[in-house]
C-alpha cells in the first residue's frame, strides 16, 4: 500500500495540473490513516510473583527474578485499505496524461480548413510574382509585392488603403473574415493572418503616405496574430523605421470592433472617436490604421492615425500592411 501512495505521490508532483485531486487521494485513499499499523498490540502479561528474600538481621540480597508473564491474545486483524473509486480516477487521468504528452509521429500533421482546401499553415507570397494578386495553394487570394529589399522573398499585403472606397467601419465577423477587394483597399482577415504566422518567423512592415505625399515606414523584427479564442490577440516587437514606434504600446492586446469591446478603456475605443473601426486598442490607441478615411479630421482623432508621426487630428491618406515569413 504504502507504494501505491509513494507512486501516485511521485505522478502527482509532476502532473501539476492535478495536483489538488493528487492531495485529495493521499489524503482520503483510505477511511482511516494509512499508516497505522494493521494489527492490534496484544494485552500485557500478568506481572511475575516475588523472589525470597534473607531475614533482616543478615545482609539483604535481591530476591530471585519472577517468571515472565505470558504473552496476551492476538489483536484483530485491522481492515485492509483500497483505493476506492477517486484513485482509480486519478490513476485513470494519469494514464491519459502519459498518453497526451507522448510525441506524434513525425510523419502526421494538423490540417486547418481554409476554403475547402486543407493545410498545416498558410504560407506566403514566397513562389508567386510580385506585384499581383495572387491564390495561395490554399485558397486564400491574397496580394503580393516585393520583398524588404530586392534579394528578399515576396512580401504578403494584409491591408491596404488609399481612397476610402470601402468602409472599414465593420463588426467583429468581418475583420474576422476579410472584406474588400484584393487589387484595391481590403482587410485579408484575422483568420488568415492568424494561419499565416503561427508558425513564427513572420516580420511586420508599415507604409504611411500623407496627403502632401510623404512616406514613412515602421518594421518589426515579430509580428503574429493568435487565434479567435485568444480574441486575435497581438504579438509585435523589435520596431525600426523613420515613423516612429505606434505599435508596440498595443502588443499583448486583443482586438476590438463596435460589437466587441476588449480594450482597457471604461468605453469602446472603437466608437468613442466616431465612426466605427477595428483595431488592438488599448486605452485608447497611438494608431488606428483602421480608421475612418478623411482628408482632413474633425480634430476627435478618428481618422487614420500613426501618432509618433502625425500629431492627433492629422489623418493618414495612405496604408499598407505587409508581412513576411522566413
Amino acid at each position: 500500500m504504502r507504494g501505491v501512495i509513494l507512486l501516485l505521490s511521485l505522478a502527482c508532483y509532476v502532473m501539476m495540473t492535478y495536483s489538488q485531486q493528487c492531495r485529495q487521494v493521499l489524503t482520503t485513499v483510505c477511511d482511516n490513516d494509512v499508516i497505522k499499523s494493521n494489527m492490534q498490540k496484544g494485552d500485557k502479561g500478568d506481572v511475575g510473583g516475588s523472589g525470597n528474600y534473607r531475614s533482616s538481621r543478615a545482609k539483604e540480597y535481591p530476591g530471585a527474578k519472577g517468571e515472565a508473564g505470558g504473552f496476551g491474545e492476538k489483536g484483530m486483524q485491522g481492515e485492509s485499505c483500497t483505493l476506492g473509486s477517486l484513485g482509480t480516477d486519478i490513476v485513470t487521468r494519469l494514464a491519459k496524461i502519459e498518453e497526451l504528452l507522448t510525441p506524434p509521429s513525425t510523419t502526421t500533421r494538423a490540417t486547418i480548413t481554409v476554403n475547402t482546401t486543407t493545410t498545416s499553415i498558410i504560407t506566403s507570397c514566397s513562389t508567386s510574382s510580385s506585384n499581383r494578386p495572387h491564390t495561395l495553394t490554399s485558397g486564400v487570394e491574397v496580394y503580393c509585392e516585393d520583398g524588404w529589399t530586392a534579394s528578399e522573398r515576396l512580401s504578403t499585403i494584409f491591408q491596404r488603403r488609399f481612397d476610402g472606397s470601402v468602409d472599414f467601419g465593420r463588426r467583429w465577423d468581418d475583420y474576422a473574415n476579410g472584406f474588400g477587394q484584393i487589387d484595391g483597399e481590403f482587410w485579408l482577415g484575422l483568420d488568415n493572418i492568424h494561419r499565416m504566422t503561427r508558425g513564427g518567423g513572420c516580420r511586420l512592415k508599415i507604409e504611411l503616405w500623407d496627403f502632401d505625399g510623404h512616406q514613412r515606414h515602421a518594421d518589426y523584427s515579430w509580428f503574429s496574430i493568435e487565434s479567435a479564442e485568444n480574441l486575435y490577440r497581438l504579438r509585435v516587437s523589435g520596431y525600426s523605421g523613420n515613423a516612429g514606434d505606434s505599435l508596440t504600446n498595443n502588443n499583448g492586446h486583443p482586438f476590438s470592433t463596435e460589437d466587441s469591446d476588449n480594450d482597457s478603456y471604461d468605453e469602446n475605443c472603437a466608437t468613442h472617436y466616431g465612426g466605427s473601426q477595428g483595431w488592438w486598442f488599448v486605452a485608447c490607441f497611438e494608431s488606428t490604421l483602421n480608421g475612418v478615411w478623411m482628408r482632413q479630421s474633425s480634430g476627435d482623432g478618428h481618422g487614420i492615425t500613426w501618432l509618433r508621426w502625425k500629431k492627433q487630428g492629422e489623418p493618414l491618406k495612405e496604408t499598407k500592411m505587409k508581412l513576411r515569413c522566413d
